[in-house]
C-alpha cells in the first residue's frame, strides 16, 4: 500500500469526526481505532488533529 492509498483510507475511518470537529465539537469522540480511548481534537482554522492518547494513532490534516 502506497503512501496515498494509507491516506485515504485514513480519512475514511476518521471522516465523520473530522467533519464534527470542523463544526466545532472538538469533545467527547471515542477512537474509531481502539475503540476505548476518548480522542483529543483541535482545529484552528486551517488544520486539524486529532489523536488518541491510548493507542497513539492519529489523523492530521490541512484544509486548502
Amino acid at each position: 500500500m502506497d503512501q496515498n492509498e494509507e491516506d485515504v483510507e485514513g480519512l475514511a475511518i476518521y471522516e465523520d469526526i473530522v467533519s464534527e470537529v470542523l463544526a466545532g465539537r472538538v469533545e467527547g469522540h471515542k477512537c474509531p481505532s481502539c475503540g476505548e480511548g476518548e480522542l483529543e481534537c483541535t482545529f484552528d482554522g486551517d488544520h486539524v488533529k486529532i489523536s488518541c492518547p491510548r493507542c497513539g494513532r492519529y489523523f492530521e490534516g490541512m484544509l486548502a
